[in-house]
């Protein structure tokens, strides 16, 4: 798709936020395999630890629980990432960014794109949300309720791309030009 000889970064620690649904895991890894940078799904990183699905780990120990090791999960993950100096796409679970600590680390740290989705598009992504611990009783109304809590954090994003109507290599490319100025215009 792209070039990686064409493009010229000026963030190369990125961290994908946004509702469960709008493809943060996928684009993260598209991103990534795109740019040949390291991916990480903090979301899959707590599920390798424990053992077991998030979902398990939210009715065994409870949010308070989970939101911490996701919190601390993120720290390691960040100063790993600088020690290292990698060139890296974060996808975060969709209320990592609810944390102002955690927050503040991405922002300082990373350059933060906000995936935006409509609910209708949720809705058909997440289907019935057995999968997803923070969905309890009506898909549409346990999402409608999230958002409106979550909006007031994603909005302090760098950026926001409204994923509506667009396919996935639009917004492939469209995370890539908000990371990198092109040196070859014909790239647009």
């Amino acid at each position: 798709m792209f070039n990686a000889d064409q493009i010229n970064l000026y963030h190369d620690k990125v961290t994908l936020i946004g509702m469960m649904g709008t493809g943060k895991s996928k684009f993260g890894r598209l991103v990534a395999n795109n740019l040949d940078f390291n991916f990480y799904d903090v979301d899959l990183l707590i599920e390798k630890r424990f053992k077991t699905t998030i979902k398990i780990i939210f009715q065994k120990y409870g949010e308070l629980f989970f939101r911490n090791v996701e919190k601390e999960t993120i720290k390691k993950l960040i100063f790993k990432i600088n020690k290292n100096n990698e060139k890296v796409i974060i996808s975060l679970g969709g209320g990592g960014f609810d944390n102002a600590e955690t927050r503040k680390l991405l922002l300082n740290n990373t350059n933060v794109i906000w995936l935006n989705t409509p609910i209708s598009i949720l809705v058909q992504r997440v289907g019935n949300g057995s999968k997803r611990p923070m969905i309890k009783g009506n898909t549409r109304d346990a999402i409608d309720k999230l958002l409106r809590k979550r909006k007031k954090f994603y909005s302090l994003c760098h950026h926001q791309l409204n994923t509506n109507e667009l396919s996935q290599n639009q917004i492939t490319e469209k995370i890539i030009n908000l990371i990198s100025y092109k040196k070859n215009k014909a790239l647009k």
